[in-house]
């Protein structure tokens, strides 16, 4: 892909800046989805409202190649100077998905992703969204590299459910186990990790604040 940077896992490219997939790869919900394949015909409003945090999953398993295309759509996602410093480091192997469960995640995320077909562990190289010169532009610093991975890990998940995948954002988990366990580089910031797989629940919407609560304009 011309002008992308390929990231090499193996001796194969993937179609998207880095994503690194640890192998293993071979709900009804919101508005009456496709039980599999793309949410065909939905609109953005429509795929907002069906997107929604899965903490129950169905047995199932996705594709290098799928995960790359998701990826690959996500990558639409604004970041610091176009730099696209977000990674994600992929577990779909069962022995992977084991070790991350049992030293990774708490019990409660443990048993929320069970039967998820991947684990996305979401970083970003830090020094780069944020700073000029190798000095931070203000005081946030590497919080904006922070701020990147949050808008790409928003597109991944609206990506995913685009192709009928459901996924769950977890934010408590072991950096260092999951270091040690996806081999992240030292010059990477993990962010959240997240669950992939098919939705085993009913769909359900919590309640959202009123906009006048979360709006102000002058």
């Amino acid at each position: 892909m011309t002008g992308r940077r390929d990231f090499l896992k193996g001796g194969t490219a993937l179609a998207a800046t880095a994503v690194t997939v640890f192998p293993g790869c071979g709900g009804q919900d919101a508005e009456n989805q496709k039980k599999e394949g793309r949410m065909a015909g939905m609109t953005f409003k429509e795929l907002i409202e069906a997107r929604r945090s899965v903490r129950r999953y169905k047995p199932s398993e996705i594709t290098r190649e799928e995960l790359s295309a998701i990826v690959e759509e996500a990558l639409n996602a604004p970041s610091w100077k176009n730099n696209e410093e977000t990674r994600y480091h992929v577990a779909t192997s069962a022995a992977a998905k084991a070790a991350l469960w049992k030293e990774a995640l708490p019990s409660f995320n443990a048993a929320s992703s069970a039967n998820a077909a991947a684990l996305v562990a979401v970083t970003f190289k830090k020094g780069l969204s944020g700073f000029g010169g190798g000095e931070p532009v203000n005081e946030l610093g590497d919080m904006w590299g922070a701020y990147d991975a949050g808008l790409a890990s928003s597109y991944f998940v609206l990506a995913a459910k685009d192709h009928g995948w459901d996924t769950l954002i977890m934010g408590i988990r072991d950096a260092a186990a999951i270091r040690r366990i996806l081999g992240v580089p030292d010059d990477e910031i993990l962010t959240a990790v997240i669950a992939v797989g098919k939705s085993d629940q009913p769909y359900f919407k919590n309640p959202r604040k009123n906009v006048n609560e979360v709006l102000r304009v002058l």
